[in-house]
């Protein structure tokens, strides 16, 4: 009798504690509500002219990270990230990786520390599960919402590649990059579309999408907006003219096959050479009917090919995209044919210091080429280090 009394106190014991667990693990909606309204925040983009190129919402996953729709910046070359729980702003200094076939974004502030939201598994997610989402519809900052999965869509939809969530919870335009949180607060998707045609017919992006992305997360890299351009600042041509000078400078200094009578000399070509690749940059880029050619000269290189280069087990399946895609491939060709365009403009710039320049020789056609291809080359991978230049 004894021993089945203990038997039977173990086992009502062993009961409590699966049942504290299960309850320590669900939350109140009220507590939902205040962890992730702490981490997200109300993203507001502009264009490089100031305008605004769109508002959404996002949410931290790490020490200065923050997750969103890809479609919430792709307009954008400036903004900022402002807390919808106590309304501070954080300019966006960038992104660390994107994914604009998944609809995804992670962006860059600089020196704060805000709780990331935990990321759950979005391959246990069931339909009829309950969720809840928080975001900035309509600019309504914080809003937040209950309601449950309504279908699980393995194919996409024609705007997001791959598996989305279908879910019921109240959402409008705005929303777009907010978190999708379970009853553990955990976030299992990203808010990604709404249907207008419809009552509450909203998709999201699994999580695990988002954790794939952030284990491709690299360098910063600067918001380009559709242009492909980076905003250029007085600074930032300042930096590129001195350290395209110092190119210039090693080339024509220390080749063997280049002819100079003095440092002085070598240094009056790099600066020379500096200011005048300066000057015609600022004068292509700030005459309308030659904009597009500067846009071409100094544009980044396409999205999928700066992820290839920088990612070891994705090159192929990112270049294949790439030459596949009819939207990235117009900007594959211009990326390969403005290699050769900037490096004969280089090598007639030199050409002409080669007439004028007293004391500055470059001993014919090929060499003036070679010393070109080194400057372009130079040039190429210091704007790729230093994306601001």
């Amino acid at each position: 009798m004894k021993n089945q009394r203990l038997l039977g106190s173990f086992i009502v014991s062993v009961l409590l504690l699966a049942f504290s667990i299960c309850v320590a693990d669900a939350q109140t909606a009220q507590q939902i509500w205040e962890k992730a309204a702490a981490s997200t925040v109300l993203l507001e983009m502009k264009d490089a002219s100031g305008s605004a190129a769109g508002q959404g919402s996002g949410f931290f996953v790490g020490e200065g990270l923050i997750a969103t729709n890809f479609h919430v910046i792709q307009k954008a070359s400036t903004g900022n990230a402002k807390l919808v729980h106590d309304q501070r702003r954080f300019d966006i200094e960038g992104y660390t990786a994107i994914d604009p076939e998944h609809d995804l974004a992670i962006l860059k502030v600089a020196n704060h520390i805000i709780p990331a939201l935990p990321l759950g598994n979005s391959d246990t997610v069931e339909i009829s599960e309950t969720v809840y989402t928080v975001g900035n519809p309509r600019g309504l900052e914080g809003t937040f919402s209950q309601g449950h999965i309504s279908n699980i869509h393995p194919e996409g939809t024609p705007r997001v590649h791959g598996k989305v969530l279908q879910f019921d919870a109240p959402i409008s335009r705005g929303s777009s990059g907010g978190a999708i949180l379970n009853s553990a607060g955990e976030v299992i998707g990203i808010v990604a579309e709404t249907r207008d045609d419809g009552q509450n017919l909203n998709f999201a992006i699994p999580v695990n999408a988002l954790k794939a992305l952030m284990a491709r997360s690299g360098p910063v890299r600067p918001l380009v907006g559709e242009s492909g351009v980076s905003p250029k600042t007085p600074i930032s041509y300042f930096l590129n003219l001195i350290l395209l000078s110092a190119i210039v400078f090693g080339a024509v200094h220390f080749l063997p096959t280049v002819n100079v009578n003095t440092g002085v000399i070598a240094i009056s070509v790099a600066l020379g050479f500096g200011v005048i690749k300066t000057l015609l940059t600022l004068l292509v880029m700030h005459i309308p009917f030659l904009n597009g050619i500067g846009s071409f000269l100094i544009a980044n290189p396409p999205i999928d090919i700066i992820h290839a280069l920088g990612c070891e087990n994705c090159f192929d399946e990112k270049l294949v995209h790439a030459l596949g895609c009819p939207t990235h491939f117009p900007d594959l060709l211009l990326s390969v044919v403005k290699f050769p365009a900037s490096l004969v403009i280089t090598a007639l710039l030199l050409g002409i210091g080669n007439k004028v320049v007293p004391g500055f020789e470059l001993n014919g056609f090929f060499n003036t080429f070679f010393v070109a291809l080194l400057i372009v080359v130079g040039d190429s991978l210091l704007r790729s280090v230093i994306p601001f230049v």
